[in-house]
């Protein structure tokens, strides 16, 4: 399959690269800044800015699916690079006739119902003080899920740079615990696993590692929980 990866400078974009070229995917990167990403067999290299409609459609042309790994820098002033850049990249892949539009988004944007009473009390607090970047993700969402797009959602808990463990669980409803980060590298494998699969299709997918052991406090939440 042809999969372009949107943010592909970013922590989890980078991983996503390596991963479906590993798995024998052709890839087209999409950066503002594409010399910043070293070549390699199977990789294509396209300069694209979210916020540019334009820029993006020529980038998308001739892909099937796209991995969006964007996020705000700084999580308590995200600006709406979520809310924007998700919209310019819907009409893009519209206007590109690209089908499958796979989105990195965060596991605060759940209402907690389907994980344990400590962590949707755990969500509710995330809610409260990353009030705008979760705002600026649910207004993302919801666009991508009103489209005509073959949408996945992926919701990963917070994210951190340390080795694949392969030892988290995916799936619509999965009870994950937002206080265990979990690799970029492992949430990679299910973007591009939602890039090239059909059973997730239309569907919110949690991705993490199992629900904690007790005495897990707030001091534990990675920097980079919402992304």
């Amino acid at each position: 399959m042809r999969i372009a990866v949107v943010g592909a400078t970013g922590g989890t974009g980078r991983k996503v690269v390596e991963l479906a070229l590993a798995r024998g995917h052709e890839v087209v990167a999409v950066a503002r800044y594409p010399e910043r990403i070293p070549p390699a067999p199977g990789l294509s290299v396209r300069r694209g800015d979210v916020l540019d409609e334009e820029s993006l459609t020529n980038a998308l042309s001739d892909v099937e699916a796209v991995i969006s790994c964007i996020g705000p820098t700084r999580n308590l002033a995200p600006g709406t690079i979520m809310s924007e850049g998700v919209a310019n990249m819907i009409a893009a892949c519209e206007r590109a006739g690209v089908s499958r539009f796979v989105l990195q988004s965060g596991i605060t944007l759940s209402d907690g119902s389907e994980l344990s009473p400590w962590n949707r009390w755990v969500i509710r607090v995330l809610r409260r003080v990353f009030a705008q970047a979760i705002n600026d993700k649910a207004i993302a969402e919801r666009a991508l899920r009103q489209s005509r797009l073959e949408w996945v959602i992926v919701r990963p808990a917070g994210l951190r740079d340390a080795p694949a463990t392969s030892n988290y669980v995916a799936g619509p409803r999965a009870r994950i615990d937002p206080l265990l980060p979990l690799p970029f590298a492992d949430c990679a494998g299910c973007l591009v696993r939602a890039a090239v699969a059909p059973e997730w299709v239309g569907q919110i997918v949690n991705a993490g590692r199992r629900l904690a052991t007790r005495g897990t406090t707030l001091l534990d939440v990675d920097q980079n929980v919402l992304h």
